[in-house]
């Protein structure tokens, strides 16, 4: 990150891509999303928990993105989050989908967002490669939907400069689906070499340090970042259920989907 000089308002205006990313995909669509309005970005992974404080200015900007999990914020981005003194700056709102729903993810992270200090000013939700079923959205953010990405950061601070104050809402769809523990865990075949990557990497320790083929399953939350992260491509899901889930899943959703943004005038 370069230093800013001078002291005018704009001059001292922080652009801050702030991502819970565990297989990478919100990764990269935050930081086009940032990366429309500055090239220069205050990024903060939060993927693995908030090291040290966050605390932005009433002017500065954050773009703030999750996965969706389920139709919703995953828990533990939702505790990093609200971790983060926002202070009254304003924030765009985003979330990766894997080409099925996001239901409740974007209504979700604005709630969250505003707890935590920030003005959200638009929402977009974004199809990424599925994590869990890469066969939907596969490829995707593509070159495509980065160039959307980018081009939504900068229509949101357009339109936030001229907003008259009104309130910020997000479409709030209801969700009939279960919540809670995915009853999915990715496990490690005759390809591991016990590397320890997926270890250092898993956002809630569920790997055993001494045996990475171990996996806790009452702590695993299905994030998949252990299946991005090992490079020689040995952890994967497995089974009867996830087979019957992956086809019912896949076979339901094989359209093309595109970014749905919420830009308020």
């Amino acid at each position: 990150m370069s230093q800013q000089t001078g002291t005018s308002k704009m001059d001292q205006q922080k652009v801050h891509a702030i991502f819970f990313s565990p297989a990478r995909s919100t990764k990269k669509i935050v930081e086009a999303i940032a990366g429309g309005i500055s090239e220069d970005l205050v990024i903060h992974d939060i993927t693995q928990g908030v090291h040290k404080p966050i605390e932005l200015r009433s002017n500065d900007i954050a773009v703030v993105g999750v996965p969706a999990f389920s139709g919703s914020v995953p828990a533990l981005a939702s505790l990093y989050i609200s971790q983060i003194k926002g202070n009254g700056a304003k924030a765009i709102i985003a979330c990766a989908y894997g080409n099925c729903h996001y239901e409740n993810t974007l209504s979700e992270l604005s709630n969250i967002c505003v707890e935590a200090g920030f003005i959200p000013i638009s929402s977009g939700a974004f199809v990424s490669r599925h994590s869990m079923f890469p066969e939907l959205g596969k490829g995707r953010p593509d070159a495509r939907d980065l160039d959307n990405a980018r081009q939504f950061g900068k229509k949101s601070i357009m339109h936030s400069r001229i907003m008259n104050g009104g309130e910020f809402k997000t479409q709030n769809e209801t969700s009939n689906r279960p919540q809670g523990i995915v009853p999915l865990v990715a496990k490690a075949n005759a390809d591991c070499n016990f590397c320890g990557r997926c270890v250092q990497a898993c956002p809630v320790s569920a790997i055993d340090a001494r045996n990475p083929k171990k996996t806790d399953k009452k702590a695993c939350i299905s994030c998949t970042r252990c299946i991005d992260v090992c490079p020689y491509g040995a952890r994967k899901f497995s089974g009867l259920m996830y087979m019957i889930t992956k086809k019912r899943l896949v076979d339901k959703n094989k359209d093309r989907k595109e970014i749905e943004i919420n830009i308020p005038l």
